[in-house]
């Protein structure tokens, strides 16, 4: 009896905090991971990026041997350069890329990798270096990830990168050619013709080519350069220049 009345007694202080939330229940590991994750996320959606990061990167210091782990780290990447906390986010699939060189979301972290020096690509006019390593890591995910669903993003990404190589060349070849140093410019421009063919300045570099034929008269190249402009871009307001200049050059002669 006095056993049972000690019972009821315990049961009703249990019932009584239920009732009235005081209650503490210790969380099992799995839990507390659980709720710290669902607390990330919730962050993340709410745009919170640097608190939600924060926390993905305590799950990974807290429990380094979960599931959970590898994914937290790639969700860490993913809202640091969502603020453009490119060298953090750098330094998180670092990591990721050492622990898990077999997981199946490794071609999600190079294309990230990626993406954190693309969106660090300055204008034209400024040093391009940190263009190359966009470059080479977005090469690294089709190559080595052909089927990859971030293969084709990758892709684009790189014609546009190629056209701001493309444009970085163009801005020397210029400078090269005002400064009357005619082998350099003449290297710049077919340099952009032969390795960013695909791009919008090529018409512009074989109008150029054009200019500097005829200014130091050798006019058969410049024509030559003239028709393959033609040939390629003949609607081009270029090859319409092209044109004048070798109209006028003819008519000089």
């Amino acid at each position: 009896m006095k056993k049972l009345i000690t019972i009821i007694f315990i049961s009703s202080l249990i019932l009584f905090s239920c009732t009235s939330g005081k209650l503490v229940v210790p969380e099992s590991e799995g839990e507390k991971l659980s709720i710290l994750y669902a607390d990330a996320l919730k962050k993340t959606k709410k745009k919170d990026y640097v608190d939600a990061a924060i926390i993905f990167e305590d799950i990974e210091r807290q429990y380094p041997y979960s599931t959970w782990s590898g994914q937290a780290q790639l969700m860490a990447a993913f809202c640091y350069l969502r603020s453009d906390m490119y060298d953090e986010s750098l330094n998180v699939i670092d990591r990721y890329l050492a622990l898990n060189p077999g997981s199946k979301e490794i071609d999600y972290a190079y294309y990230m990798k990626g993406m954190n020096y693309f969106n660090q690509i300055s204008d034209v006019s400024r040093d391009q270096s940190i263009t190359y390593v966009a470059l080479k890591s977005f090469n690294e995910v089709i190559n080595r990830f052909s089927n990859s669903e971030y293969a084709n993003d990758s892709k684009e990404k790189i014609k546009i990168i190629n056209d701001r190589l493309a444009g970085k060349e163009l801005n020397i070849a210029l400078q090269y050619q005002n400064d009357h140093q005619w082998i350099a410019a003449i290297n710049r421009y077919n340099d952009i013709i032969n390795k960013f063919g695909q791009t919008r300045y090529v018409p512009e570099a074989l109008h150029r080519l054009v200019e500097i034929y005829l200014t130091i008269g050798i006019n058969q190249q410049a024509e030559k350069y003239a028709a393959t402009l033609g040939y390629n871009y003949p609607d081009s307001y270029w090859y319409k220049a092209s044109y004048e200049l070798i109209n006028k050059e003819l008519k000089s002669n």
